[in-house]
This record gives C-alpha cells, sequence and structure tokens, in this order.
C-alpha cells in the first residue's frame, strides 16, 4: 500500500461521536503497531545477523590457522583463552615443513574457533557489548508495544459488541471511550494544522519523536497511558437470565407434576405423614426386576 493510500486511511473525522471516534483510533493505533512491529522484527533480525558477523570476523581474524605466528597473537589478544589443551591442538596440527596440512586439520581448527567465539561472547568486548545494547532496547520496545497491540485488540472487541448490541454502556467503559475520543480529535486537529485542545488530558507526544512526520505514526501509541483494564462486555444473549432463573426454579415444581413426570414403575408415596404433608418419596416397584 502507498504512502498516500495509508495516510488517507488513517485520517479520521472529529465530528464523529466518541463511540466511533474511539474505534477508529483503536484500529488506526492497532494498523500503525502492526507496521511498527514487523518493522521492528526486521531490525532485530538485522541486529543478530550484525552480531554474528561481527563475532565471526574476529574468529577469523584471530585464528586463521595453526601457526606460530598465530597462536602468539591469540596469547597476546586472549591469554585466557590460550591453555593447554589449545597448545596441545596447535602442536598437533601445525603444518609439515610449513607446507602440509596435517589429516583431520581442518576439522580442529573449526572445533577450536567455536571454542574462541564463545570465549570472545562471554568477554563481551566493547563493540559486542554496543550491539547487545541495541538489541536489548529494540527487544524490549517491540514487547511493549505486542503488549499494548493486545490491549488494543481486546478494547476494539468490547467496543464493537456495545455497538452491535445497542445496550447501556457502564460508566468505567464511558470514561474510557470519551479518553480515547478526546485523544483523536487532538491528533485529528494535529494533522489538520488546527487548535490543539490540551485542556482535556495529559496526552504526551514525547514518543513520536523518534519516527517520521506521515499521519500513521501519530497513531502509534495513541492508548499507551490509557487504562485498558475495563471488563464490562455486554450479554451476549439478553433472554438468558430470564432463562437461568427458570432452570433454578424447575426443582421447585408441584408435586402433582413431579408425579406425572415419574416413570411407569415408579410409584410415588401419596400417603400422609403424621404431621399432614405429603412425603416426596419415590417407592420402587422390581416386580419386572428393572433394580434386581
Amino acid at each position: 500500500m502507498s504512502d498516500a493510500k495509508i495516510n488517507n486511511a488513517m485520517t479520521i473525522d472529529p465530528t464523529l461521536p466518541d463511540m466511533q471516534l474511539a474505534l477508529q483510533g483503536l484500529q488506526n493505533s492497532l494498523h500503525a503497531m502492526q507496521t511498527e512491529i514487523s518493522r521492528q522484527t526486521i531490525a532485530l533480525d538485522q541486529l543478530q545477523a550484525g552480531r554474528r558477523q561481527l563475532l565471526e570476523g574476529q574468529v577469523a581474524r584471530l585464528l586463521p590457522d595453526f601457526s606460530g605466528a598465530t597462536l602468539d597473537a591469540l596469547v597476546l589478544a586472549c591469554p585466557g583463552f590460550v591453555d593447554d589443551m589449545v597448545r596441545a591442538s596447535f602442536s598437533e596440527n601445525r603444518k609439515i615443513l610449513g607446507l602440509f596440512t596435517r589429516p583431520g586439520a581442518a576439522a580442529a581448527l573449526t572445533t577450536l574457533k567455536i571454542r574462541l567465539a564463545f570465549f570472545l561472547d562471554t568477554q563481551k568486548a566493547e563493540d559486542l557489548r554496543n550491539i547487545d545494547f541495541q538489541i536489548a532496547n529494540a527487544a524490549e520496545e517491540k514487547l511493549k508495544l505486542e503488549k499494548l497491540r493486545y490491549e488494543t485488540q481486546a478494547g476494539i472487541r468490547m467496543l464493537e459488541k456495545y455497538q452491535a448490541s445497542g445496550q447501556a454502556v457502564p460508566a468505567e467503559v464511558q470514561v474510557y471511550i470519551r479518553q480515547l475520543a478526546e485523544r483523536a480529535r487532538q491528533i485529528a486537529a494535529k494533522q489538520v494544522g488546527g487548535p490543539v485542545d490540551n485542556t482535556t488530558t495529559d496526552y504526551d507526544n514525547s514518543n513520536y519523536t523518534s519516527y517520521d512526520n506521515s499521519i500513521a505514526f501519530p497513531w502509534l501509541y495513541f492508548s499507551q497511558d490509557i487504562n485498558h483494564n475495563v471488563d464490562y462486555e455486554p450479554a451476549s444473549n439478553p433472554h438468558k437470565h430470564t432463562k437461568d432463573v427458570h432452570q433454578l426454579l424447575a426443582p421447585l415444581q408441584p408435586v402433582s407434576q413431579i408425579e406425572s413426570a415419574a416413570p411407569a414403575n415408579c410409584v410415588v408415596d401419596t400417603s400422609v405423614t403424621q404431621d399432614g404433608t405429603a412425603p416426596l418419596s419415590c417407592l420402587t416397584d422390581d416386580r419386572l426386576g428393572a433394580y434386581s
């Protein structure tokens, strides 16, 4: 989709009712977040690939072969790595007469390179620390956006249910809708260059400074500091409560209805007790052997 189409799709009419403004704002925000999360996923992959290349480059530079010069350079660069096993490996795989490669030397060099890569990774040189810092920051930002995306999706589902049901909206949900609508109007006013009303909300635009000026990005953190923990949802079936009440009252049917529903081989004891009440007991008629 071109930038023009994205921008047109993410503009908003500030004169819409609060419910529609809140929903459209959340939908714009969800679209911006999904786009940004995809971008961050690619950026993270690139950072991880760059880290691997950096480590592989250091290993290739420090351990090109089993020559004496390489061993001397390793001792200076990584004294903690060169132990008796490393020295023995150099001694066993050094070229014969400095010309002929010994059998198995290539596999031994690969094994030693893996050990060196692990050693360098644990030492965390400054260049590795820098790229690890970038990776950690990108991963944390992506995690925050994924959490906000989940909350935004839940908010959209809830508001769409209220919109479809036509039921009364609880007070807490009305506050949630009003906050979103006010914020959407602020963004709409800023997009068209009109005056922005800062008296109704403490909306913070500081998170937008690291992004470009396209219309999509102001929606990225649209609902970041609005409480999404609104648990109210409209009832899925308005008649469900009435049905449940009837089910609860079913065991309280008159005795005559219970007797009429009794099986043919169950004789209801209709004798009167000493206190004048009729016991609800069933005398088992086992003449047909149903219980024996």
